[in-house]
């Protein structure tokens, strides 16, 4: 997004130093793996998986629709629409996905969770309007849930209001119970005061949690080198790591991410864009960031 030149000179000075031109070392061990082929995609969902749950939902008589939110039955259909959608999203047929979660919502109409889900695929679908109606919808059921406004959040960050932005990851970050999760939401706090031209962002204060993401957050702070970021990165596949969905890939994918969402904010659109692509061609497709990579690499064009 344009800044004039005095937003951007106090970017510079908010931000982590700019590596020089050819110092990249994320992007230099994202493009090692891919040329040895190190990374291995991971299958959330087989065809097998989708089979049984497509012949569940033909086995449990599942009434019309419209008939579906009056039934007795009416928790367990929407359970098996739900699983549906899942195991089609994993597969990647966010269609297919989207239209089962419709069923499910079908079946039970105030259920805040289903209105996220969908939401949360149509984002993968980078059906924005459509997923900020579903999310806007769930949150007024659910005003107070965190998984719910970390999806609103994004969709305002991929949008670019970052009044709403800020509002939503501060939220996110102050309310997750889970300390490591709002790490998360910490970083994306942070990258939407910097994107809103926020002279110095601030975290929200509160204990952090241990282990990832903690490197990258005080890499946005200064306190971490891009090649410093690699070593702890290179430690996802150590047999020590004992740290769930933190592999050397998975860490790759979410540094690729928020470091050049800061080159993004510095102004450095190519150098993100270049980020984001490494990102994407890891295919830790189960990721979140992977499908804020690819909104990001679709704008950039």
């Amino acid at each position: 997004m344009t800044r004039v030149a005095f937003i951007a000179g106090l970017l510079l000075m908010a931000l982590p130093a700019a590596a020089g031109p050819a110092n990249h070392p994320l992007l230099d061990l994202a493009r090692s793996r891919a040329r040895t082929h190190a990374h291995s995609e991971r299958n959330i969902a087989s065809r097998a998986d989708l089979l049984e749950a497509e012949h569940a939902l033909e086995q449990g008589h599942v009434p019309p629709e419209p008939e579906c939110a009056r039934s007795l039955g009416a928790q367990r259909f929407a359970d098996l629409y739900t699983t549906l959608a899942a195991t089609r999203a994993s597969l990647g047929d966010l269609t297919g996905a989207a239209s089962a979660y419709r069923s499910a919502h079908a079946c039970r109409p105030r259920d805040a969770n289903i209105l996220a889900a969908l939401g949360s695929v149509l984002f993968d679908a980078r059906d924005y309007a459509a997923a900020r109606a579903q999310v806007e919808a769930a949150l007024a059921i659910d005003r107070r849930s965190v998984s719910t406004t970390r999806i609103a959040a994004n969709i305002s960050f991929i949008d670019e209001r970052w009044a709403d932005a800020v509002a939503q990851f501060r939220y996110v970050a102050s309310s997750d119970p889970d300390r490591v999760q709002a790490g998360y939401g910490q970083l994306m706090l942070w990258l939407a005061q910097a994107r809103a031209g926020v002279p110095k962002p601030e975290y929200v204060t509160r204990a952090p949690g241990e282990g990832w993401p903690q490197p990258l957050l005080l890499y946005m702070v200064g306190e971490y080198t891009e090649q410093e970021l690699v070593t702890r990165v290179s430690e996802g596949d150590d047999d020590s790591n004992s740290q769930p969905n933190t592999s050397t890939d998975e860490r790759l994918c979410e540094a690729l991410f928020y470091v050049g969402e800061a080159y993004l904010a510095r102004g450095d659109r190519a150098t993100a864009r270049d980020y984001f692509a490494a990102l994407v061609n890891l295919r830790v497709l189960y990721f979140l960031e992977h499908g804020l990579a690819l909104a990001e690499i679709a704008k950039l064009r």
